[in-house]
């Protein structure tokens, strides 16, 4: 049988023991779970202990990209990675875009498994269909661009590609996030703190074996289609990336402001994409076969002498109180940094906002629980909760950029109060009591994302029900879910067709539309059970007490609106409504069984 779209090779690694293996899991593996969260909690439920300790040697790390990562087409340059969370102690997963994961595929490899834990710092170098492990030593304790250019180096190849965390996952900053090409992020769930905890610093690949596809012409007609209407489909994300309509939702009273407390924010106009645009933007860039540039890259210096033309007709802004450069290796931030790092915390300088961003980036922490956090403590300090005496004499007050620069630093290191806030705000606010609990904005333990379920209703049921609590990319439903689990972007306008036709000529499958949602259902199913089987239940399907209250131009929410959205989609993926298990009919029907043995 000829295979496209997959390799059947998964490569296992064991780090106690320092050896590798491959798996061969068969055809009607690659076709049931489709790669991304399929994979992941497939493995999660096979191989993780109940109860364990997500930064624990019993944890596995899965680099799960899909069955369409690496092929040419756009938006077919995304991979999944996933563990046992630490900020939720359930299912954890998160996206990145780039080139790593179409690099591994190229490798000839579906996804990678990552067991145990080292006693030394080391990474792992895949090099076609070889996989080494390799002293890191050297590396730990290096931000990401020193590690990526040292490893280039290293290895002789500019060419290859790295995943890797920054101090932030060596230190078990609980939200830490995976990086890959400096400026793509696994971001969510904590990933880069279990990676930490293995004392992996890193996965360098190099692959040059092109992704083998069912219909190339098929495929071709899709990225011609694509970049042909650029302009008439895509062109807001092409000429801006994210963020370009952050005013409106400014105006609409839907801008996340002052830890959610207000829905206006009167700067929107000096930190949105726009602005980014006209000030701080030197460069656009691209995820892998992708003809939509939505990826910025912005560049700060701090003396006029540093500056300069870098491309024609593009002036390298300066920091107008000459405090801090900013890197355009480290790409630029996106929306949800803007409003995390921008508008959440009051600040509308900039240039502050670049630089937060850029040490997120280089020290490997997600902005939206960073920005969150940070949002939560500032609300504590405001009330008398958190002192001066608490922040190590830092003023956590909102509005103030440069405090936030100083707290990034400190939380990924672990200095001071960065080691309290580094927990995330919900352990935070355990501990310290005193009401603060009030002031967050979690869900199964992680921050929400930058759009106010009171102003945006779409956004309730992605809150409420994404198995790693408030992740905004709505993959709950149907035809992100399905995204998710086979590497295709979800900012690509596909309708469903187009994805059927992607799938297909990507596979050779035959995939239609009712196999399309069943696969959607299964990866969200074994990430319940995962859930579940971790002590959840449906009193964790719920928003914080936060969005309860009134928005100056929205209303809060009820428990009894919220509960109803819960009921309805329980009964939509078949799971119980009253407890949201999973029933055993739907398990059968996903074709699960082995997966769900023991828990339904």
């Amino acid at each position: 049988m000829e295979r496209f779209g997959y390799w059947n090779k998964i490569l296992h690694v064991d780090l106690a023991t320092g050896t590798t293996s491959v798996e061969e899991p068969g055809d009607a593996f690659y076709r049931k779970y489709g790669g991304g969260r399929g994979f992941i909690g497939h493995y999660l439920l096979k191989l993780v202990p109940a109860g364990a300790d997500p930064l624990g040697p019993n944890n596995v790390l899965v680099f799960a990209p899909g069955v369409l990562t690496g092929a040419p087409v756009p938006g077919a340059g995304r991979h999944s990675v996933g563990a046992k969370s630490p900020l939720s102690g359930g299912f954890g997963e998160a996206e990145a875009g780039g080139f790593w994961g179409s690099e591994l595929k190229r490798a000839g490899w579906d996804a990678i498994v990552v067991h145990g834990a080292s006693a030394r710092p080391v990474y792992l170098w895949i090099n076609e269909d070889k996989a080494e492990i390799r002293d890191a030593s050297h590396l730990w304790g290096k931000v990401t661009g020193d590690v990526e250019e040292a490893i280039h180096a290293e290895l002789g190849d500019p060419r290859i590609r790295v995943a890797q965390i920054g101090p932030a996952g060596e230190n078990l900053v609980r939200f830490a996030n995976v990086a890959n090409d400096l400026n793509e992020f696994a971001g969510r769930s904590g990933l880069g703190a279990v990676m930490g905890s293995k004392k992996l610093k890193a996965i360098a690949v190099r692959g040059k074996t092109p992704v083998r596809v069912a219909d190339q012409p098929a495929l071709l007609a899709i990225s011609k289609w694509v970049s042909n209407t650029v302009d008439q489909v895509h062109r807001g994300f092409h000429e801006y990336g994210t963020g370009g309509a952050m005013q409106g939702k400014s105006l609409d009273g839907g801008i996340p402001t002052l830890n959610y407390r207000l829905g206006t924010f009167e700067g929107t106009d000096k930190i949105d994409a726009i602005a980014i645009k006209e000030e701080v933007r030197i460069d656009m860039g691209a995820c892998f076969a992708c003809s939509v540039r939505c990826k910025k890259v912005v560049q700060i210096e701090m003396r006029e002498e540093d500056a300069g033309v870098t491309r024609k007709g593009v002036k390298i802004a300066v920091d107008p109180q000459h405090r801090y450069r900013v890197d355009p290796k480290y790409g630029g931030p996106e929306y949800e940094s803007l409003a995390s790092l921008g508008t959440n915390l009051g600040v509308d300088d900039i240039v502050a906002v670049c630089k937060s961003n850029e040490l997120c980036n280089m020290m490997g922490m997600d902005t939206i629980s960073a920005g969150s956090t940070i949002a939560w403590a500032m609300e504590a300090y405001e009330k008398g909760v958190l002192t001066p005496e608490d922040t190590d004499g830092v003023k956590l007050e909102f509005r103030d950029g440069d405090a936030v620069v100083r707290m990034l630093q400190m939380i990924a290191r672990r200095e001071g109060i960065g080691d309290l806030l580094a927990e995330g705000s919900q352990r935070a606010a355990a501990k310290i009591g005193q009401g603060s609990e009030d002031y967050l904005t979690t869900v199964k333990g992680m921050e929400m994302a930058m759009h106010d379920p009171r102003h945006m209703a779409a956004m309730r049921a992605s809150y409420l029900l994404a198995p790693t609590g408030g992740d905004h990319m709505r993959q709950t439903g149907d035809k992100n879910g399905l995204r998710n689990q086979v590497g295709m972007c979800h900012f690509l306008a596909y309708d469903d067709d187009q994805t059927a036709q992607i799938l297909n000529a990507v596979t050779g499958w035959g995939i239609d539309a009712a196999e399309m949602v069943a696969t959607a259902h299964r990866g969200l199913t074994l990430a319940r059970l995962f859930n579940m089987r971790e002590g959840m239940t449906r009193a964790d399907d719920r928003l914080p007490k936060r969005f309860s209250e009134d928005l100056p131009k929205h209303k809060g929410l009820t428990g009894e609106e919220l509960g109803e959205i819960v009921t309805d989609y329980y009964v939509e993926q078949g799971w119980d409504p009253e407890t949201g298990a999973p029933t055993r009919e739907t398990v059968r029907a996903l074709g699960i069984e082995a997966d769900a043995v023991g828990l339904v």
